[in-house]
């Protein structure tokens, strides 16, 4: 987790039982990803050890560190991709109301050595605050 999530903006999902770091989410700013040159963009990354999968974590997490980006720290639109067949990634992020963008083939994977298929949503500051009105 270390060697991937490491920028300025990169925390630890921790289970709140016993803090134990279970994965790792990071904002990454225009110097730390492809996906956007703007100042008020950024791209969202994130990581959940698989015994923990399928417990509503991650879209917890995501929703957090969303309202941090938009909050706090001035974003007006946060990108977030996954890898095809990644359904639960997938998932995750239609949950969270990112909407689809863009699909980069053989796009290169540099930790794996290989290429893949990556799906690029987005989700506008508008789009997430109009979802905040129905939360209770």
């Amino acid at each position: 987790m270390k060697n991937v999530f490491n920028g300025p903006e990169a925390y630890a999902v921790c289970l709140k039982k016993d803090g134990k770091a279970i994965g790792a989410i990071e904002l990454m700013f225009k110097d730390r990803t492809n996906l956007t040159e703007q100042d008020d963009e950024c791209e969202l990354g994130y990581w959940l050890g698989k015994p923990f999968w399928g417990n509503g974590l991650i879209p917890e997490a995501v929703e957090k560190i969303l309202q941090y980006a938009f909050e706090n720290c001035g974003m007006n639109k946060v990108w977030c991709g996954y890898y095809e067949g990644n359904l639960k990634s997938k998932r995750v992020q239609e949950k969270c109301g990112f909407k689809p963008h863009k699909i980069i083939k053989d796009s290169p994977v540099p930790l794996l050595n290989e290429k893949r298929t990556v799906y690029v949503n987005e989700l506008s500051k508008e789009d997430w605050e109009a979802r905040q009105v129905f939360k209770i």
